[in-house]
This record gives C-alpha cells, structure tokens and sequence, in this order.
C-alpha cells in the first residue's frame, strides 16, 4: 500500500490472525500551476525533480519546471518554450535531458541537455524530430531518445552525439532504461496500424533492438527497475502488464480496464503505480508486490501523463495533463506497510512487527475504543515485539502511524 496515513489494522484473537487493510493515502497539491503537463522525473533520492508541460491551457508552448524540495513548489527554468514531452534525470539530478515534440513554430523539436540540474539548457546535436520519449543513466552519460513516426537514437557521452538505432520506424511511445542504461525497453505503435504496438528490448545500451514475446496492443507506457529485470507495460486499451525475466515473458495483472497513460517503478522493482489518462479521470493504482496485486492509491482523479518514484519507492510524483490541463501531485509516507504477526509462546501472546517500521505506533482495542500499548517492545532478531499474557484473554491489535 501506499502513502498510508491512518491506521493499518490487524484484527487478531488467541491463534487467530485476520489481516485487513485501509487504505488512507496522502496525495498532496503541488505549487506547479495547470499546463497540460506531460511527464517527469526523478533524482534517486526524489528530492530534485524536473517536468515538462507540453503547453498552457490555449495550446501555447509551455517549459519545463524543476523542484529542489521532493516536489513541494515548482519553478520555470530557462528552458524556451517548446511543446516539451519528456525528462530524464541522472541519479544525482545534476545531468537532465529533455525532448521536445515541436518547437514553439511547431517544427520538429530538438532534445536539451542540462549540467547543473536545470539551471542552463543547451540544445544538443540530436536530429529534430517530433520527440516523444526519453531514458538516462544513472551517471547521465546513456541516452536513449524515441521519436512519434520516427526512429530511436542512442548516445553514450552525455548527448554529445547520437546514431540511430537498428529499431524500425514506429510510432514510439514510451521508453525506460535500466540504471546503467545497458537494458532498455521501447513501445512503439506499428507504423500502418496505430491499434497494434509492440515492445521492444535492448541489452546494448539501445543500439539493438528485438520484439518481445508480449502480445500486440497498442502500448502506451513502460518502466524498468535499476537491473531491468522487472518491468511493466500498460497500454491504453486497458492492459497491464509486467514481466521478471527482462521482458522475455509477460503475465497480466488484475487492475480494471482503463486507458492506462503513466506506468512508474521504484529501483527493485517491487512498488509499481499505474496511471490512467484517457477520457474518464480516474485515480492512481498502486503495487507493493511487484504487480501481482494493486490498490488504489487515494481518491484523487485526473489525466495522468507521467510518474515517478524515488529509488525506495518512498515518494511518487505524477503529473495530469492528457485531455484537460492538470496539476502536479506528490505522495509520501510510502514506508512498505507493516504487517503484525501474532503467535503463542509459553503462557504469552507475542505480537510483533518489522524493526524497519518506525513512524508506527501499536494500539490495543479496549473498553470500546483504541489505545496505546505502554508495554516495553523487546526486539528480537528483525521484528519488533511485545508481550501479553493469555490469561488476558481475547485480544484486537492495529499499527498506527505516529
């Protein structure tokens, strides 16, 4: 679950334990003002951001804003004014890249690069074309760029200079990288049918690509975990799906059918969100599980265009902007929810939980309402835990957050 604020309760008897979850997560307004913005990244730690707003609500061209406190406010960088679509970010935040569909004339767009986390912009060598998605390295030096109808190009110094891949020409659509940039994977739609997509992988930093056994739809957006291992691809007809095996085999996951537009992943792989943008708002999904079971995260609705999390998954920002011009959210308290275990031991009932859980405070259901256990917590190998004795009887325990 994610950024859980209210209470995780776990009702347990003698030799029982029943697990239930609630679900009170934290989606709070940033400062960035309404554009139809269209994607974002992250630093490692989340705390330095950039997006891009593809332009204002009179389709005018917009610029690309960046965010030194995990997301709070926003500002305008230098950056001009393009019909900007995606960033990339460098796990420092220091080295950005950022491609633009169109320029403010409406020709081709070019892809800017950044050295000093946003604050100058220079237009690199890339050939102009409408550019729609982006992936770096964790150094920043691994660049992969996908153009709308036209090719992939790769760079391995920094955007200094490119060369198109082997990949056909496609409608591209979404493009995520492994941390050192050596795994990558594309969806692209096929260029004579814009209902039929593929996915296609690289291990060679993007200079080769292959298609992946994953059926033909029209995907939308993909990401990859820091090894490329895991991944995840939605398209926007309604499926999902992730593979654990670098994309040789897919499986299907149980979130409803949606014009799924934004897809993240935190560094191992395991905290997934799904975004849908098409038509209908709709809210944010998230996994704490890598994909095999989803939750909605909040009551927020929007036009999601793009997510990111932090490399712990603990922080997650996303951006609206598909059909209408949006806003910009962050979500936090993403700490893995705590799960209370209760065994018997002798002439006691241990009840314990992760040592790792520290913003959580455990309860005990007494005289019709929820209180604080006093009883000291002995830690005992990777769990905290505390003792009651069954002469007590029956009891009901829950995880609060502090």
């Amino acid at each position: 679950m994610f950024c859980t604020k209210s209470f995780l309760p776990v009702a347990a008897a003698l030799n029982v334990l029943l697990l239930t979850s609630v679900f009170g997560q934290d989606w709070v307004q940033s400062s960035a003002p309404k554009l139809y913005w269209q994607g974002v990244a992250s630093s490692g730690d989340g705390v330095g951001l950039i997006a891009a707003a593809y332009s204002d609500s009179g389709y005018r061209p917009a610029g690309l804003y960046s965010s030194t406190n995990s997301g709070s406010s926003w500002n305008p960088t230098s950056a001009p004014l393009q019909f900007w679509e995606r960033v990339a970010s460098s796990d420092d935040g220091i080295s950005l890249v950022a491609a633009a569909y169109a320029d403010a004339d409406w020709n081709p767009g070019g892809i800017y690069i950044s050295t000093d986390a946003g604050s100058t912009w220079h237009l690199s060598s890339a050939p102009r074309q409408n550019w729609i998605g982006l992936s770096s390295s964790a150094d920043g030096t691994k660049l992969v760029a996908i153009g709308w109808g036209g090719l992939i190009y790769f760079s391995t110094n920094s955007g200094n200079s490119w060369d198109a891949a082997d990949a056909p020409q496609a409608y591209w659509r979404s493009l995520a990288a492994s941390s050192n940039g050596a795994k990558l994977i594309a969806a692209g739609l096929d260029a004579s049918d814009l209902h039929r997509g593929h996915l296609y992988t690289s291990i060679d930093y993007g200079q080769h690509w292959v298609a992946t056994s994953a059926p033909d739809t029209n995907w939308f957006c993909v990401a990859s975990s820091a090894d490329g291992t895991r991944l995840i691809a939605a398209a926007s007809s309604g499926g999902v799906y992730t593979s654990t095996d670098s994309g040789l085999n897919w499986v299907s996951n149980d979130l409803p059918s949606q014009a799924w537009f934004a897809v993240a992943s935190s560094a191992d792989g395991k905290r997934l969100a799904a975004l849908p943008g098409g038509e209908l708002p709709g809210v944010v999904y998230c996994s704490n599980d890598g994909g095999v079971t989803w939750q909605p995260s909040g009551t927020i609705e929007g036009h999601w265009t793009g997510a990111a999390f932090s490399n712990d998954g603990a922080k997650l920002t996303a951006v609206q902007g598909g059909y209408e011009p949006g806003l910009i959210y962050n979500c936090r308290n993403q700490e893995p929810v705590p799960v209370l275990r209760i065994r018997c031991s002798g002439g006691d009932i241990v009840v314990s939980w992760p040592v790792t859980t520290t913003a959580y405070l455990l309860e005990q259901y007494s005289n019709q309402q929820w209180v604080t256990v006093t009883k000291p917590v002995i830690i005992e190998g990777s769990r905290n835990q505390v003792l009651f004795s069954k002469a007590t009887g029956n009891g009901l325990f829950r995880l609060r957050s502090n």
